[in-house]
């Protein structure tokens, strides 16, 4: 379950852009960064809270998807 979880991660890596203009306090490279550290071991890491790691993924995939701002 985690290589499922892996890639959720790293496709919203993939199309959260990074902005230029706020070198070092940027959301996407914060967000790289974190998911770098998390998953160490890519797919085979094992996950201590897979439940808490589902309502991350969630909540970035809302902001990433302006979920708030259109409702």
């Amino acid at each position: 379950m985690a290589v499922t979880r892996y890639r959720r991660f790293l496709k919203l890596c993939e199309e959260w852009p990074v902005e230029e203009t706020k070198r070092g306090r940027d959301l996407g490279t914060f967000l790289r960064q974190r998911v770098a550290q998390a998953f160490r071991e890519g797919e085979n890491t094992q996950i201590a809270d897979p439940v808490t790691c589902d309502e991350m993924y969630e909540s970035l995939a809302r902001i990433h998807t302006n979920y708030y701002k259109n409702k």
